[in-house]
Parts: structure tokens; sequence; C-alpha cells
């Protein structure tokens, strides 16, 4: 017969504590299954059996932390689990088990650095992409870089969004769409040891799209215009920059850069990091690897521009770019300061883009055939457009030759032109004013054809 105690706080703090270590158990004769057990401490616990016959005993804690009352309490709870079939022994393994396991995910869900880190290591992305979300980790998002990019919270991205439209509307949206890229690719690609997804969370940013908040942004259409081409394309040829010297792997950049744009209708960036690898002065063509539509674009140059390449390699020397920049190995970035210098000198405003809406309006208005203008400037049909003439419509590549010749003819004047067959390269080691003297130089050939 087990005895039974009716255990009160006056019978608990009396009972003599067991200095040899001897478990001395008094079971409660109220609440049955609870009880305390005094060594050299004096502990509360539980025990009774499971359904299934199984013995089970439970500490809840000590005399003093617990008061009886609120050991009583718990051992109620305890007690009522195992008549249910729940063993609190287990469940208590499985939630330290269950949080052991959180923690180790949790440390498996990278900041939005890391995130980023881990996506432009994995993704093959166009260097201005790269440049534009380096500016986003780098400013944009700079207080938020250490953070997990699963505790961004839809409110933060609304608020967040809101700042950056205050700066820049186009650069705020921009910026979503990169949290939005680095989130779902961690998201798509971050498992845990089970092969089950760390991430399930959807993004943040699709509140965004929710609660139509992206800003509306009006496209751009700029252009330099007919009355005007001219008097820039002079600008181009006669305005100085330092490096227009014989032997120099940079001489004529910033004009031959220009005027690649303008007559070739690439994208900035793809002008920039043009390679001679990619450039065939045998028959007068470049290539274009992985532009924005991933479709590699092969060109025809026109006369000048094919004149213009011809010149520079003679220059080139072991530059791997069509344009190197100051370092080794390295192209020219950023020419905001060539664009800003042609708009000094000629009063005329343009953008980068502009000159390639420029290449495309010229040849519209030469009534060069939409398709070909199509192939020229790189613009492709998907296969879900219902444009079913396209497929049958072969643009072939001396259509390509004279649709670029034409464009020139409008591009460059006469004057324009004698001033770049008739280019003045001064000697590195000229001792004499070079700036007067080239200045003087082209002063002469614009008297000449006047």
């Amino acid at each position: 017969m087990v005895q039974r105690y009716k255990l009160t706080k006056t019978l608990i703090d009396s009972l003599p504590f067991e200095e040899s270590g001897k478990k001395v158990f008094y079971r409660d004769s109220l609440t049955i299954g609870f009880g305390l057990i005094v060594t050299q401490t004096k502990t509360y616990f539980i025990e009774t059996r499971m359904p299934n016959g199984q013995n089970k005993r439970k500490t809840i804690g000590k005399h003093g932390v617990y008061t009886l009352e609120q050991a009583r309490t718990e051992a109620k709870r305890l007690l009522l689990l195992i008549h249910q079939g729940i063993d609190p022994v287990a469940q208590r393994k499985q939630i330290k088990a269950n949080f052991k396991t959180e923690m180790e995910l949790n440390e498996l869900i990278p900041s939005l650095e890391a995130a980023y880190k881990n996506y432009k290591s994995k993704k093959k992305l166009s260097e201005a992409t790269i440049e534009a979300y380096d500016r986003c980790v780098n400013n944009y998002f700079i207080d938020w870089k250490d953070i997990k990019i699963t505790n961004f919270t839809q409110k933060m991205v609304l608020d967040k969004h809101m700042e950056l439209s205050q700066r820049s509307q186009a650069q705020a949206n921009l910026a979503m769409k990169f949290l939005s890229a680095v989130y779902n690719f961690s998201a798509s690609t971050l498992f845990d040891n089970n092969d089950e997804k760390i991430i399930k969370e959807k993004s943040p940013v699709g509140v965004i799209y929710q609660e139509k908040k992206w800003n509306k942004i009006k496209r751009r259409k700029g252009y330099i215009r007919s009355d005007q081409i001219h008097d820039w394309s002079l600008g181009v040829c006669t305005t100085w920059w330092i490096g227009n010297q014989n032997n120099n792997a940079r001489a004529y950049t910033n004009q031959d850069y220009l005027f690649l744009l303008i007559l070739t209708g690439l994208r900035r960036e793809e002008g920039e990091t043009l390679e001679w690898d990619n450039v065939d002065l045998k028959y007068g063509t470049l290539k274009i690897t992985d532009p924005k539509n991933h479709e590699d674009l092969l060109l025809p140059m026109g006369e000048m521009l094919w004149h213009m390449m011809r010149e520079r390699k003679k220059f080139a020397e072991n530059n791997k770019y069509v344009f190197p920049g100051l370092k080794p190995n390295s192209h020219i970035i950023d020419k905001r300061n060539v664009r800003e210098s042609i708009t000094k000198s000629t009063g005329i405003q343009f953008t980068f883009h502009d000159l390639r809406r420029t290449f495309g309006t010229i040849a519209n208005s030469l009534a060069i055939g939409s398709y070909t203008i199509k192939k020229l400037i790189n613009h492709t049909t998907s296969d879900d457009d219902n444009d079913v003439t396209d497929g049958y419509i072969q643009v072939t590549f001396e259509d390509l030759r004279k649709a670029m010749n034409l464009i020139e003819t409008v591009v460059i004047s006469n004057l324009a032109k004698k001033i770049i067959m008739n280019r003045l390269y001064i000697e590195p080691n000229s001792t004499r004013n070079a700036v007067n003297d080239w200045h003087e130089h082209n002063e002469k050939i614009i008297q000449s054809v006047q």
C-alpha cells in the first residue's frame, strides 16, 4: 500500500533534507499522481501510467522556485496529457528538437547581402545589371544588408518603396524588382538536409503588386532631330579630348564610341564592352554576344564606321577591348562627361539611349523596312506573337549593309566625314602646343570645304 500525505506548505517546509542523497518520496493524497521527492533538495514530480500501461515520471521543478499551488496546477495539466495518451517527456524532447532544428534552419537563411552574393555568383548577369544591383544593395538597401531576407515584412517593403520613390520613382521600382529577384532565387535554391525548402513564405514584394503601388514610369522618347544631327556629328569631330595621340590605344576613343552608338543603335554597355575578337575587319562586321534579348547580334558596319575601326586597330596592341579603360584589361565605363562635353559645345541635349532611338528613327525616315529595322536593333518576335509574316521574311545581310550605309549618310555630313578621314594624331613626345595644332588642323579642313 502506497503511503500518501496531504501535502501542504507547512508539511513540506518541515521535511528534513536527505544529506546522504537517498530519495524519499512523498505522494499527495489530494492530487493522485502528484508528489515530492526529497534529497538534498525538494522537487515536485508527477507519476502515472500511460494508457498502454507504460509508467511515466516527470519532474516539475524545485520547491521554492514553484509554489505548492503552481506545482499542483502544472501536475494536473501533465496528468491530463498522459491520460489522453500524450507523453509530456517525449513532447518536451520534441519541442527541444524542433527548436534546435528551427535554430539550425535559421542559420541557413542568408542576410540580404549574402543572398545577393550567392545570386550574383550563380546567375549570368550583364555588367550593367551587376552595376545596378550593386547600387541597390550598397545604397538603397544599405540599412537592410545584414537583415535575414525572411525578416522583411510587407510594411517594410511598402515603406522602403515609398522612401526611395521620393528620390527616384524609376530607381524605387528597380530596387524592389532587385529585392524580389534575390528573394525568389533564394527561396527556390535553398534546401535543408531533407531536401525541403528552407524558405516557404512568398516574397514580401508581392504586396506592391497587390496594392498596385508600382510607380508608372513614362517611356522616354528623346532623340536627336534631323535638323540637329549634322551639328551634333560635327561637334563630336571637333571636340578635343586628351588621348588623341599616335601609338595610343585610347586615341579618339570618345569620338569613336559616340559614333559607334549612333551608327549601330547599340546600347551603352554593349558599346563599352565590345571586344576585338568580335570585330571582323576583313568583312566589316561586329558581333554583340548575349545582348538584352539573349540572342547574339551580328551587324555589318557602314563604310565610315568600318574605317574608324581599322584606324583604331592600328593602335590597339594587345588590348582586349575596342575601347580600353585606364587599367589593364579594362574597358571604358560611365562616359557621361563625354556626353556633357558635346551638349556643352553644341547645345544639343541627349542621353546614350537617345542615340539608339536616333538610329531607329533615321532608319524609319529612310523607309527602311520594319523587318530590317527590327533586325538592326535586335528586336525579335516571340513565339506566341501573332506576326506570322515575320517567319517568312528573311532579311539578307546585304539589306543590312545597305541600311547601315544609308544611315551613315544622314548622321555624318560631308564635312564631318572629311575630318574623320583626315584625323590628326599628335606625336606623344611633341613639344608643340598639341591642342592648338589639332584645332588648327580641323579648322583648315572646315575652311576648305566651305
